[in-house]
């Protein structure tokens, strides 16, 4: 079956969503890509059930039309997009559904982006414009963008356990080889295609059989192309966790760390044994503050409530 396209906020209303998710073709999804836009980036949310987030973070990015292209959503549920986005044509940014598997390495499904520059982040975390920009010029300014990514969220993969500290690489000595671009980060379009290379598909199977570690395998990915990860440090009203009342109250949302995260030392160890491990060196993943030293003494420090800025309290 031919996959439909996907539907566009603010366009003909005719243009349907895909919705059977069993026939999606991961090869017709991937594009020649031709006439990018160089100057701003496409922002790529993941969702799933937390559709009280994922209204506030659409009404919050479309106030960033300086740096926003665009924003594409991944939608991994089976039920349909809510009325109060798919019927809201005032959107100044426009917002495209890709109805896709629920399959998390999906997350990173090579498309037609409309920018080089795609901006992953997920539904519960959100990022002033500022951040956008701040990540979209510190990756503009660097001469091999395709081999550069912009990050906010370090993690240190550790060449002899199964197991990383979540936190270890935001307080000194900032031990870090790598950043999660799942938490919010700048990769060129063209890593998306690295990740679901026919080479990596027995890892893609796991990852999706177990719901997890689709983040660590970009990571490797990413090391294994060579990509420079840079970390940005910057103050906390740049960024901030979305609380996604709605979906914690009714009982229907569970973090995958719950679900998962007994998974993901497995297969951390066999992403290493099979790309080798990731350099510590700070020429492929070095830091840059602004703004001088952040909350606590420490670089991006978790956990850091949206209540507590106006950017993202004039959404609710």
């Amino acid at each position: 079956m031919t996959n439909k396209p996907p539907f566009r906020i603010g366009e003909m209303s005719s243009i349907n969503i895909t919705t059977n998710s069993s026939s999606f073709d991961v090869a017709s999804a991937i594009h020649e890509h031709s006439g990018s836009n160089t100057s701003k980036l496409t922002v790529l949310i993941s969702t799933y059930n937390q559709t009280n987030c994922l209204e506030r973070l659409v009404r919050h990015l479309q106030t960033c039309n300086q740096v926003v292209d665009n924003i594409r959503i991944n939608w991994f549920q089976q039920s349909p997009v809510p009325h109060s986005l798919a019927n809201n044509s005032r959107f100044k940014i426009p917002v495209t559904f890709d109805i896709l598997p629920n399959n998390i390495s999906h997350r990173f499904l090579p498309r037609d982006f409309r920018t080089d520059a795609v901006f992953n982040m997920d539904v519960d975390m959100a990022y002033s414009c500022d951040a956008l920009q701040l990540s979209m010029d510190t990756w503009r300014n660097r001469t091999n963008q395709t081999h550069t990514a912009v990050g906010f969220f370090p993690r240190y993969l550790p060449s002899d356990k199964d197991y990383y500290k979540f936190d270890e690489s935001h307080h000194e000595p900032y031990n870090r080889n790598t950043i999660f671009i799942t938490k919010g980060g700048l990769i060129h379009k063209d890593r998306f295609e690295d990740f679901f290379h026919s080479s990596l598909k027995p890892f893609l199977n796991h990852v999706d059989k177990h719901t997890t570690a689709e983040d660590m395998l970009m990571s490797f990915v990413l090391a294994s192309k060579e990509v420079k990860t840079i970390t940005l440090c910057v103050p906390r009203s740049y960024w901030c966790n979305i609380i996604c009342t709605s979906q914690h109250e009714s009982g229907q949302y569970e973090t995958l760390v719950r679900r998962s995260g007994g998974h993901r030392g497995h297969l951390m160890t066999s992403f290493r044994d099979y790309f080798g491990n990731i350099s510590t060196d700070e020429r492929y993943n070095p830091i840059i503050w602004h703004g001088g030293i952040t909350y606590g003494g420490g670089c991006n420090t978790e956990f850091n409530f949206c209540r507590h800025y106006e950017w993202m309290r004039k959404t609710n």
